[in-house]
């Protein structure tokens, strides 16, 4: 495999984002490939991005065959990026994402000296750091009890303090999904992510699995990538209701696959769904 690196990007009916995200950052010099990965689009997405980029050797457009889910096709492209393109390091990146040519290069640098399996930049909103970058794997009644209001208000033990982002880098168990680098051998030894999950809960469960194989996952504190979040999800699900129910059936699986739930907690979690589900249909009716 060689010592190349590979920005993947996943689309969904989302074409021009796509665009526009590749526009500028095509001409980096630490990229040797980007993959764009079309994850079944029910437009004319693949079309689009295929003719755009047909004569262009450094950016290529491949179909999954499905929409699978964000796990699914990550894992496509990730497997394409090793099999096809000999790429050893791979961003995994949502298109309405930016990151300067820089940050690649300490990714890159850090997942050698580190000898980790996951790095991450530091992930900015509307020019914000954000707060809740980076947590510890939960346990199943600590990850729902942030959908009530006291569990809001202590803002769930499991993330990183602000303290904690301290010196050039920090290692932590989870990170935000939207852009970080992989060495993808070490992706691939843990099975890539669970692709039974779609949508959401992916980050903890790759972060599990990692942790689980005793490698290591690093955020660096200086360098930040901007993310409009959730564009492309608000996009193709609008409904809150219909996200929250894709959510709650991620964690749900998560705790089962890999938390072993307890029946006490399975019930304690799935009530707690259920009365949230309630709240968020009544506020629409309300709206």
């Amino acid at each position: 495999m060689d010592d190349n690196v590979t920005c993947e990007i996943l689309n969904y009916n989302d074409a021009a984002t796509v665009i526009n995200m590749v526009a500028k950052i095509k001409d980096y010099q630490a990229l040797s490939y980007i993959l764009i990965v079309d994850n079944g689009s029910t437009d004319d997405s693949l079309e689009i991005l295929s003719q755009k980029y047909a004569v262009d050797s450094k950016i290529l457009v491949v179909g999954s065959g499905k929409n699978g889910g964000y796990g699914y096709g990550n894992n496509f492209g990730i497997e394409y990026a090793a099999k096809k393109l000999h790429s050893k390091y791979v961003i995994v990146s949502n298109p309405d994402v930016f990151f300067e040519e820089k940050l690649i290069k300490i990714m890159k640098t850090t997942l050698k000296e580190c000898k980790a399996a996951l790095v991450s930049g530091t992930q900015k909103i509307n020019g914000n750091i954000v707060n809740r970058r980076a947590w510890k794997v939960p346990r199943p009644l600590e990850w729902a009890c942030l959908e009530t209001k006291i569990g809001q208000h202590l803002g769930g033990h499991f993330y990183y303090p602000a303290s904690y982002y301290k010196g050039d880098i920090s290692q932590v168990e989870c990170v935000l999904g939207a852009m970080f680098m992989i060495d993808v051998d070490k992706f691939l030894e843990v099975g890539g992510y669970d692709e039974d999950m779609f949508l959401f809960c992916e980050e903890t469960t790759l972060g599990f699995k990692l942790k689980e194989k005793g490698y290591k996952s690093y955020i660096i504190n200086g360098y930040y990538y901007d993310h409009l979040h959730s564009t492309t999800i608000n996009k193709n699900i609008p409904s809150v209701i219909k996200k929250l129910k894709i959510l709650y059936s991620s964690e749900i699986l998560f705790d089962k696959r890999y938390q072993n739930m307890t029946l006490l907690e399975e019930i304690g979690v799935k009530m707690i769904f259920k009365l949230s589900i309630l709240k968020n249909k009544i506020k629409e009716r309300l709206e």
